[in-house]
Formats: structure tokens, C-alpha cells, sequence
């Protein structure tokens, strides 16, 4: 693979033409989708390796389409809305032989990565798709027609259809061009020492805050749904029972060395809804009260440093 690779930003660098829809190029997060429409004019063109696979819609069709498959010339015939598939990380050559309207679709490989692994349950070890240069794939096309238009919109809720077209189109490339490498089942089950630990310090060092799976998904590079998979498989609870676990024992932390810090405040620093939250806990996990456990617990702290 090229050590430079070709960024949508970019793509009128290589092919001479025009931008004819702005679209989310350069607006688009970081390991997403994103949308640019072209006008290209008549070439023959070497593409180098792209950054990110790419679908291109064509609006405009031609009689005489070539892909060099790397022995020799394809000639294709292509038709509205057709649709070409390009991977990323391999360059190709292309020509046709008049001006083209067309719009690209870049997909991000995290992107492609992370749906691969909702779709199959499991850690993906890596992504593979060829060069198509034509398909007609009718449902292919209306997705990216359809996804065009929501990142064009300015309707309500335009954004939350475009992000579920998302979805749908790299579902639809796995089930039909996508080749997917699973991880081995030890692995997939398994987080890093080095995850587990980041894991625990984030978690440590936010109980007094909101922590929500998606959060600690986050810092693991996981999608949620999958995290709560893999957490369980590691742990042996849920994540919401984990940081239940772990703001008990701060809590009976602060009440065995802190006697004089109200049971409000307690509660509030390891993160609880109020006192009443963390004296239900404490009932059901300690059979006994916060308050309780204080008058069992700091007194051996007070003899042992009259001791020492």
C-alpha cells in the first residue's frame, strides 16, 4: 500500500473536472461517511490508493467505459444510476470517453470496520473488497440516492436519516461485495491488559459523574452493543453492575476513614442519585445501613492509630 494515500479532499488533483455538489467532504467526522458530486471531463486517468473506499452513482452514463484490471482493458457500457465500487489501499486506471456526472460516496475503513462487527457479533480482523466497475444494483443505488438527498436537506431530522443510510449501505456492501475476516473466538471474548486498565481508570476516576456505556465503550474502541458483549464475557457482569460494584467500595472507603463527611455528600461523590440511592445499596449488598457501617468500621481505624 502506497504510503500516501488519495483524500476525497484531493480527488480534483487526479481527475480533471469540476465540484457540482459540495456535499459533507471535509465536514464529515472523523471515521465516517461522506457525500461530493463531480463533473468529470473526458480522460484516461491512474487513480492512486485511496484513504477510503468509494462508491460512485452515475448520473450520467457512457457507451465506452474502461477499467484496467492490471493485465488488460474492460470495456463497459454504463447506464444511469450504475453504480462503480472502488477499495481502498489499491490504485487503478480508468478512461471514458466523454464528460460524466457522478456523485462519490467515501467510506472510512473504522467506519466499514465497526458495522462489520454489529453485523457479525464477533471482532473483525480485516475488510476486503475488490474493484467493481459496474454493477446494477438498484437497491444500492436508491440507498445512496437516498442518502444524497438527507446530507442536501435541510429538513428536521435530516442528519439522524442520513447517519441510519449509514448504516444501511455498508450492511449492504458486506452482505454483498464485502469480504470479512473473523478474529479467533479467544480473541474476540477477550480486552487487552492494556484496555482493562484504561478501562478501570476512566471508571475510577468518573464515579462521581454519569458514566454510560457508551462512554466506556469509547475509551475501548468498541461499539456499545458489542462492549456490553465482551464486558460481560470479561467480567462477568454488566457494565451498570460494574460501576454499581465499584461506587460501594468508595463508599465504604470515604465512611471507614472520613467520620465527619455527611452521608449526602458521600453519596454524592461516589456518584449515586442521592443518599437514599446508596442506603438501598448498601442494605441489599452489606445488610446494613451507610450509617451502620461507619459506627462498625472507623472505630478499628481510630484504635489502630492510637495503637501506632
Amino acid at each position: 500500500m502506497s504510503a500516501i494515500l488519495l483524500t476525497p479532499e484531493k480527488m480534483l488533483d487526479v481527475i480533471p473536472g469540476e465540484v457540482t455538489i459540495k456535499g459533507t467532504v471535509g465536514t464529515a467526522p472523523d471515521g465516517s461517511m461522506s457525500l461530493r458530486g463531480y463533473r468529470f471531463d473526458k480522460t484516461e486517468v491512474s487513480i492512486p490508493c485511496m484513504r477510503d473506499y468509494e462508491l460512485v452513482r452515475w448520473k450520467t452514463g457512457t457507451s465506452n467505459l474502461g477499467f484496467h484490471d492490471g493485465e488488460k482493458w474492460q470495456k463497459w457500457s454504463v447506464g444511469n444510476d450504475d453504480v462503480t465500487i472502488l477499495t481502498r489501499g489499491e490504485s487503478s486506471k480508468w478512461y471514458w470517453m466523454n464528460d460524466i456526472e457522478v456523485s462519490h460516496i467515501y467510506i472510512s475503513q473504522a467506519m466499514m470496520g465497526k458495522v462489520a462487527n454489529e453485523v457479525f457479533q464477533k471482532d473483525i480482523d480485516g475488510v476486503f473488497v475488490d474493484h467493481y466497475p459496474i454493477v446494477n444494483d438498484p437497491k444500492l443505488s436508491k440507498l445512496m440516492a437516498a442518502y444524497e438527498m438527507e446530507c442536501l436537506s435541510d429538513e428536521p431530522g435530516s442528519s439522524i436519516f442520513a447517519q441510519t443510510l449509514e448504516i444501511q449501505i455498508c450492511i449492504h456492501l458486506i452482505r454483498q461485495y464485502v469480504r470479512c475476516d473473523l478474529k479467533d473466538g479467544d480473541q474476540v471474548s477477550r480486552l487487552s491488559s492494556m484496555k482493562r486498565n484504561q478501562l478501570q481508570d476512566y471508571i475510577d476516576s468518573h464515579l462521581s459523574c454519569p458514566i454510560s456505556v457508551k462512554d466506556m465503550a469509547m475509551i475501548v474502541d468498541l461499539s456499545p452493543s458489542y462492549f456490553v458483549r465482551v464486558f460481560g464475557t470479561v467480567y462477568g457482569v454488566s457494565p451498570h453492575q460494574y460501576v454499581q460494584a465499584r461506587r460501594l467500595k468508595k463508599a465504604e472507603l470515604l465512611l471507614s476513614t472520613l467520620r465527619d463527611v455527611p452521608l449526602k455528600a458521600v453519596a454524592m461523590d461516589c456518584g449515586f442519585s442521592d443518599q437514599s440511592h446508596m442506603t438501598r445499596l448498601f442494605q441489599e449488598k452489606l445488610s446494613m445501613t451507610p450509617k451502620q457501617y461507619r459506627e462498625k468500621n472507623t472505630p478499628k481505624l481510630f484504635c489502630c492509630s492510637t495503637l501506632q
